[in-house]
């Protein structure tokens, strides 16, 4: 039976989730452009809702922004960045809403579809940015641009591999653990 998340049981959803994505980046710093997180608020999107989703991706950079081993962002850096973040979970909502995707969710064909929509999103999210960057220090855009996916060690092009290779593996068996947790076969709670 379903049911919609009472606004206590929201708020401990954000903020464990929100823990363990900032837990993840704090792990896997020495990886660079590695980030479990993005599939995190992805997936907080896809099981409990684009609001539980976009208010994780956004709470992460309030901490992460602020508390961040490469030191403090710009404000203008760290807005795009919290708006690029918060796009994951709000990608997982609507996707999450959509009636066909648990039907399809173990086919070959889905699993490619997921890892191009990780990739997207990445792009997407890297594209973001640069741009706040270039535009908070004043550098050329086409040099930020050529800094984050071409010269080595091709930061962009790892941050969106990596999270094409994670949203195709991760996604599914994530699902099925996450439904287990809370009693069932499918959502447990509705959008």
């Amino acid at each position: 039976m379903k049911s919609t998340p009472t606004m206590p049981t929201r708020v401990c959803l954000i903020a464990v989730l929100t823990a363990l994505c900032l837990g993840t980046n704090y792990a896997l710093i020495w990886l660079p452009n590695v980030k479990v997180m993005d599939f995190i608020v992805f997936l907080a999107g896809l099981n409990f809702g684009i609001l539980v989703g976009a208010a994780t991706g956004s709470l992460i950079w309030v901490v992460y922004g602020w508390i961040n081993p490469y030191g403090v962002l710009s404000l203008p850096t760290w807005l795009l960045i919290t708006f690029g973040q918060t796009m994951y979970g709000v990608v997982g909502g609507l996707l999450g809403r959509t009636t066909s995707w648990p039907l399809r969710r173990f086919s070959n064909n889905f699993k490619i579809e997921l890892a191009l929509l990780g990739f997207v999103l990445t792009f997407l999210y890297d594209l973001v940015s640069n741009i706040g960057f270039a535009v908070t220090y004043e550098i050329p855009l086409i040099y930020v641009l050529a800094t984050g996916w071409l010269v080595p060690p091709w930061f962009g092009i790892i941050h969106e591999v990596s999270n094409a290779i994670l949203f195709s593996l991760a996604t599914c068996p994530s699902i099925k653990a996450i439904n287990g947790l809370l009693g069932g076969e499918e959502h447990v709670y509705e959008k």
